[in-house]
Parts: C-alpha cells; structure tokens; sequence
C-alpha cells in the first residue's frame, strides 16, 4: 500500500480540521461575537481565496514539488491555528480561518498530486490510490465532528483550534516519508498560468457539476429537513455522520471493484454515480419524511464513492498526459473547480430557497443531477479517445 503515508497524513489532518470546519459558523456569533455583516464579509471572501490559493498552490507544487508543498501546508496551518488559540478577537478569527483555508488549497493540490505520482499511469491503479485517498478524508470526517462537539461543549472553540494546530504538525513527520520523483523539467518552465488543453477543460466542467450537485448535505439537506421536515438538529448530526461512515467503510472496497472493471463497465458505472446523485434529491421530496432522508444519504454517498476516484483519476491523468511540465498547476485547476462547485451550490441553493418553496428547490436540483448524466458522456469521450 504505497499510498498508505497520505492515508495517514487524511486521517489526522482532517480529524482536526473537520472539528474545525463543523463548528466555524457557531463561533462566528458565540465566540467571536461577530455582527452578521461581518459572517457575510467572511464567507464572501471565501471565493477570492478559493481562486488565488489554487493559482498559488499549483504553482508551488510545480516549482517546490508535491512533497515540499505538503510539508509547507502543514507547517503553516499548524503555526496559524496555534496563533489562532491566543488570538480571540472576531477580526483576528476571520484573518486567522481565511489563512487557513488558504493553506487548505495547498494541501489539496499537493497531496492529490503526490496521489498519482506515486501510482502508475494506468486506471486501475490511479482509481485504488484516489479511492484509499478519499477514504482517509472520509475517516478523518467521521472523527472530526466528534472530537470538536466534545471540545465545544466542554472546554471551548479556542481549543478545536489547538487540537487543529496539533494534528497538522503530527502529521509533518510523517510527510517527510513520503519518496516521490521530482520532475525536474518543472522547475525549468515556471509559470504561473496554465493555459488547459481541451481535456482540461472537460474535466474542470465535469468537476464543478460533480461538486455542484453533491454539495447539499451541509447546508440545502440541513436547511431543508429542519425547516419543512422539523427533523431535529441532533438527528441531523447523525444522518451527516452516517454519510461519513459510510463512505469511509465502502470507498475502498467499491475502489477495488472499480479498479477489476474494464474501461467500458467503468462508463456505466459513472452514470450509476450520477444517476444517484439526481435521484437522492427526489428521495427527499417524494417520501418527505425520515424515510427519505436515509435514502437521500444512502444515494449520495453511493454517488460520492463511485465518481470520486473516477473524476480525479481522469484529473490526474489527463494532467500527466496534456500538461506534464505543470501538473501542479493541472491538478491545482480541477480541484479548484470543485471548490468553487461547492461554493457556488451553496449561494445558489440559498437563493432557490429564497425564490420557491423548498420543495421546488430541491426538484430543480435534481434536475440539475441529470447533467450529471449528460457529461458523462464528456469522460466515456475522454476513455474512448485513450486519453487515458
């Protein structure tokens, strides 16, 4: 198990992290005390940051390499967040937690990167690292959750941020195992742009829609099964963790099934992964009860564990192929596109309940997961044409 050091590195890191990301928006208002003018400012600022971080983290990987970027991330988010345990002002919170998102991108980049490099360039072997990789995330987000309730309710926010400090610098020992060839013909053709190839471009749009659709179970299923379903908040918390749960026991298991399938079962099964993302919005209008929250969480959880690996597998791929000399850059450019996906789904999910009622709300949104459906057609062209 090759991969098995930033298996490890996701499971720490993101056993902090996620204590951190789940409780933000409570100590925002509880303990830094911030007028909601300043919460909107915060979250607004979320989609610069989003941008240049990605541009910075792409090049960084290229110029530095995927490991010294990885080192660097955690070095910084560890000495950020431990500034952020003695400095309590809400100002000082925003600076401190737009930093660290910031640095977040870094890691994403880097150590997607060093995923694929470290495996070979076929399939089969890219589809069981990528799905190993998302179990760690999804391992670290079942702890996360947990560990920051207990922290937040016993001995306060300060020190979900510490618990965060602690767990990247843990993880920088372990980072330096990490062997990975450098690409020394990187650091000959620095840049700072990436001008995408054609199969960039595809599968920049395929991840945005991917994240886009899949990106409800924060906040639309939250908003949704409080207000209309009067689910309780607590109930709530445990549907979120079954998704975690789930995905963390399955993703590896379905990864090697994938990796066993040839190209053209592996096309049918993207369009099983998105027709569960169409469907599981629908679960939650029809049934309207507590029946279709599970089938909700069950279906999108499928659809996590099935197009996860595919998409960044193609990612990594296609960065390898068409942009060899920047694939940081590469790799940095589609994972960008899923972040804005998520954020975009957010603010417009908002807004779709602002407009309708929240049930045409969530219709339109499976409507939107039938996309899903129609850009597979975007990765069968990319296997078709042995882009892969």
């Amino acid at each position: 198990m090759k991969d098995k050091i930033i298996f490890s590195i996701n499971i720490i890191r993101f056993s902090s992290l996620t204590a951190i990301w789940t409780y933000t928006g409570i100590a925002l208002y509880d303990f830094y005390h911030l007028p909601t003018l300043l919460v909107i400012i915060f979250y607004s600022l979320g989609y610069p940051i989003l941008v240049i971080s990605y541009i910075l983290a792409g090049h960084l990987t290229d110029s530095s390499g995927s490991r010294n970027t990885i080192i660097i991330s955690l070095f910084s988010t560890s000495t950020v967040l431990f500034l952020g345990f003695f400095l309590t002002s809400g100002i000082e919170g925003i600076i401190i937690l737009s930093i660290q998102a910031f640095l977040n991108s870094l890691y994403v980049t880097s150590s997607s990167t060093a995923t694929g490099a470290l495996s070979s360039r076929s399939v089969k072997d890219l589809l069981l690292s990528f799905s190993r990789f998302r179990a760690g995330i999804n391992l670290g987000w079942v702890i996360g959750p947990i560990l920051g309730g207990l922290l937040y309710y016993y001995v306060g926010w300060e020190y979900i941020l510490l618990l965060g400090s602690l767990g990247n610098l843990i993880s920088i020992p372990i980072a330096y195992k990490l062997n990975i060839k450098r690409n020394t013909n990187n650091s000959l053709h620095r840049k700072y742009f990436i001008k995408p190839s054609k199969y960039l471009m595809e599968i920049i749009i395929v991840q945005f829609i991917f994240a886009f659709v899949g990106s409800q179970v924060l906040f639309g299923f939250t908003v949704y099964s409080t207000n209309i379903l009067k689910i309780s908040s607590l109930l709530i918390g445990y549907f979120i963790s079954l998704n975690s749960v789930i995905t963390a026991l399955f993703q590896e298991p379905i990864g090697r099934y994938m990796a066993k399938l040839n190209l053209s079962h592996l096309n049918y099964l993207y369009m099983l992964g998105s027709f569960a993302f169409s469907m599981s919005y629908l679960s939650i209008f029809y049934p309207g009860n507590i029946v279709g929250l599970t089938i909700f969480i069950i279906f999108i959880s499928l659809g996590e564990i099935i197009l996860n690996p595919i998409i960044l597998s193609v990612s990594y791929i296609i960065s390898f192929k068409y942009h060899s000399k920047e694939i940081g850059m590469a790799m940095g450019s589609t994972r960008m596109a899923e972040g804005l996906g998520r954020a975009f789904s957010t603010s417009f999910t908002a807004y779709l309940f602002f407009i309708h009622d929240y049930e045409i709300s969530f219709t339109l949104l499976s409507l939107v997961g039938v996309i899903g459906l129609i850009i597979n057609r975007v990765i069968y062209n990319s296997l078709k044409n042995e882009v892969i």
